[in-house]
Parts: C-alpha cells; sequence; structure tokens
C-alpha cells in the first residue's frame, strides 16, 4: 500500500514537471505576438501625420479637417527627432546645416495647393517703360506784361482771357505822370543840347534821354514821333512784346496799375512740353536723351522727341520724378493739361537673367523665391532683382540658370518654410492668434 501511494505521488510530480514548461512557452509566445503588434501600429502611427494644405500649424496625428479653413486634412511623413535623425541619417543632417536647406512636401500636398512652376532662364530684353503725361507750356514761351509807370488804364484795347494778339498790336493805354514828365525832359534835352560840349557829348546825352524813355515803356517808332511833333502824349499806347493767346488777365479799363501788378500773361503756341510723371524706382533708368513715343486717346497724332532735362525733386504726393520732353507743336493739336501716354526706350540689357514676377516674394527684409529642387523638395533662395520687363523680372543674384522657381503657391511653402526655420535671413512665420489656436 505504501509502495502504490509513492508511486502514485511521484507520477503526480513527474506531469507536473512535463506540463508546466509547455504552459510556460505558450503564454510566452502569445505575449510576444501582441507586443509585436503593438509595436508595428506605433510604428505605422509614428511614420505619417496630418496636415492643413492652407494652415501648415495645424499638424494631427489622425485623418481630420482643419479647424480654421475646413479642409481635409493631407498626409505626410512625420517630422523625425533631430537627434534621432542625426543618429540614423547623417548625411541628410549635412545637406539641412548647408546653405541652402531644402525640406520635403509629398506630391499629394503639392497637389492640394496646385503648386507650378517655372525655369529661370537668360533673354535679351529691350525695356520699354510706360508713363502718364501732361502737356504744359514752356517756361519761356510765356511773356508776363508789367506797366513801367504809374498810372491809370484809360483803354483797354486786349480785354478777354483767351484772345489772341498779333506781335505789335495795341494793349491798353495808360496816362503815367511820370513818363509825361520824361518826355518833357527829353524835348528839353533836344531844344539845349546845341550847347553842350562837342557833337560825342550831344550824342550821349541824346542817347541817355532816349533810354529813359524805352524802359518807361515807349518805343522807338513813338519816340521818332515826340521828336517830330514837340508834343508832349499826355496817353500813351502800350504794344504786344510777341505773339501768343492771352493766358492771364488781371486788369480793367479804370485800374490804377504800377509796375509790381501783372497785367497780363502772353503765352506763344507753338512752345509746348510734354511733362512724363515717371516712379521714382526707376531713377536710375532713365537719362536725358532717352527716346519718347507720346500719343493719347483725345485727340489724334503721334509724337517723339528726346528728354531734354530731368527735375531733381521728387513729388512728396505721388513719389514721382519729372521728365521734360519738348515738342513742336501749335494749340491746334494740342492743349494744355492734355494727358497723354508716353513710352520711354530704355537701355537693352543684354543676356539677363530672368524668372516671372509673380514667383517673387517681396519682404521688408528681402526679396525671395521658393526653388524646387527635388520632385519632393523645396528650398528658399535670396535673390537680388533688377529691372523688370512685362511680367519679368531680372535677378541679379541668388539663382542659377535652369533652376525651377515655383509660380504658384510659393506663399504657402514659404510659410512652412519659417515655420521650420528655413528661410534664408532665419525669418520666422507669424505667430497665430488664440483665438484659432483654441479650437
Amino acid at each position: 500500500m505504501r509502495v502504490l501511494l509513492l508511486a502514485l505521488i511521484a507520477l503526480v510530480f513527474s506531469t507536473s514537471a512535463f506540463s508546466s514548461p509547455a504552459l510556460t512557452l505558450q503564454d510566452h509566445s502569445e505575449h510576444q505576438h501582441q507586443s509585436q503588434q503593438e509595436n508595428d501600429a506605433s510604428s505605422f502611427d509614428a511614420e505619417t501625420e496630418y496636415v492643413c494644405p492652407m494652415h501648415s500649424q495645424i499638424v494631427k496625428d489622425e485623418p481630420g479637417t482643419c479647424p480654421i479653413c475646413g479642409m481635409d486634412l493631407v498626409e505626410r511623413e512625420k517630422k523625425q527627432d533631430p537627434q534621432s535623425t542625426e543618429d540614423a541619417h547623417s548625411e541628410h543632417d549635412m545637406s539641412e546645416t548647408s546653405s541652402e536647406k531644402s525640406f520635403h512636401v509629398p506630391k499629394a500636398q503639392q497637389q492640394a495647393i496646385r503648386v507650378t512652376t517655372a525655369k529661370a532662364t537668360r533673354k535679351d530684353l529691350q525695356p520699354m517703360l510706360t508713363a502718364q503725361a501732361q502737356v504744359r507750356w514752356q517756361q519761356s514761351a510765356k511773356y508776363h506784361v508789367h506797366s513801367r509807370a504809374e498810372g491809370w488804364v484809360e483803354e483797354l484795347y486786349a480785354d478777354v482771357e483767351g484772345q489772341w494778339v498779333e506781335k505789335g498790336e495795341k494793349l491798353y493805354r495808360v496816362y503815367a505822370p511820370d513818363l509825361v514828365v520824361a518826355q518833357d525832359d527829353y524835348l528839353q534835352l533836344l531844344n539845349s543840347i546845341n550847347e553842350v560840349g562837342n557833337a560825342e557829348s550831344q550824342r550821349q546825352f541824346k542817347r541817355r534821354g532816349k533810354q529813359r524813355l524805352l524802359l518807361l515803356g515807349m518805343n522807338e517808332q513813338q519816340i521818332s514821333e515826340l521828336e517830330q511833333t514837340k508834343q508832349a502824349s499826355y496817353q500813351v499806347d502800350y504794344y504786344a512784346p510777341q505773339s501768343g493767346y492771352i493766358t492771364e488777365l488781371n486788369i480793367q479799363q479804370g485800374m490804377y496799375v504800377n509796375p509790381g501788378l501783372e497785367l497780363m500773361t502772353i503765352t506763344d503756341d507753338k512752345q509746348l512740353w510734354f511733362m512724363l510723371d515717371i516712379p521714382a524706382r526707376y531713377a536710375d533708368q532713365l537719362s536725358v536723351g532717352q527716346m519718347v513715343h507720346l500719343s493719347s486717346d483725345q485727340v489724334s497724332g503721334h509724337w517723339m522727341n528726346n528728354i531734354d532735362y530731368i527735375y531733381p525733386q521728387i513729388d512728396p504726393q505721388t513719389q514721382t520724378l519729372t521728365a521734360r520732353v519738348p515738342i513742336d507743336s501749335s494749340i491746334d493739336s494740342l492743349r494744355e493739361g492734355l494727358w497723354a501716354t508716353g513710352h520711354v526706350e530704355l537701355s537693352p540689357v543684354k543676356n539677363a537673367l530672368v524668372i516671372p514676377v509673380q514667383s517673387l516674394i517681396t519682404t521688408a527684409q528681402n526679396s525671395r523665391v521658393l526653388v524646387q529642387v527635388a520632385d519632393q523638395e523645396f528650398a528658399v533662395k535670396e535673390v537680388k532683382t533688377g529691372l523688370r520687363v512685362g511680367d519679368d523680372v531680372v535677378v541679379k543674384s541668388g539663382l542659377a540658370d535652369g533652376e525651377q522657381v515655383v509660380t504658384n503657391g510659393q506663399f504657402l511653402l514659404d510659410s512652412e518654410a519659417s515655420l521650420r526655420g528655413l528661410q534664408p535671413s532665419g525669418e520666422k512665420a507669424p505667430a497665430m492668434s488664440d483665438e484659432h489656436g483654441g479650437h
């Protein structure tokens, strides 16, 4: 009996010894399988994230919509930790720290923001600057009429502003006491001139007396009549010094006048200027002698001449320079104040590197473009630009011939570069307001 009991106990212990390791192995295998599934899921989740195409600061770990604009989030590769990236991809880090820093944008995100590109190319340019112009009288075309002596206007012949007068035509008649006295003194000089020294002295005295009358406004013919009649005129006519239009009339019949009063202005109609308003940014491209073509929608005709003067000052209101173009044309075809369009022929530019002007991002700090360096890689490059011709802008430095610049979607890509700290000048993206951040 005792032997049977001991055999039974031994059998129980032997069964436990063989069955327990199998159970333990099975439990361990199931735990490893479950851990592997969790690691695989965690690894998959760590590789992707979802970002808004319009607001790159909106990033989630699962699909959804942007809380700001409502657009569907786009899948992209999740950014790696800098330390792990350095250990696993040392060559990639070297490129990130180089002067040309690029960032990855998946094809799906490029399509969502409709990225388009154009190639930087070289071409010859013939710049043509277009500017507004206005017809003005030349300053030398205006003659300001003043009375040479104090007196009263007894008769006004040219009494309408805008009236045309010929040179030598009567303008007004004046009674001037000083002029009457000067005539009497001249007649007295003529009567006593034979008593003065020799012939040379007599000619000098007569010349001085005559010069006094000329300075007071009398002409040669009036002085000759005075010498013949020996009678002073109490009322003296004044004549037009040149032909032209009376563009200003400041007197009326019966008025008292003096030398300080401008009586009228006579303007020659064959001396006109086109005054061009040129934006100040083109100042370094303008020069005297450049050809200008002018036309107007208001009148028929085409005019052309060279710039003869560029005014040094800038208009504080319009921030424009004024360039002057003289025109040999009468008022029959042009009128003062008429607006026209001028095309200035600037110096040609040979073999210039140009890009579409729409690709350029200009800020207070710099001008820059987004460059596609690979199929899904982009970089921000600072550039210096020059002349703009049509839809092209000249690049002086910062780009190479053949590089692909982004012409659409560049502002969103620029914001992404700012968030990643990849701007060439270290610019940062503008901070979002708490209103958006709280949603």
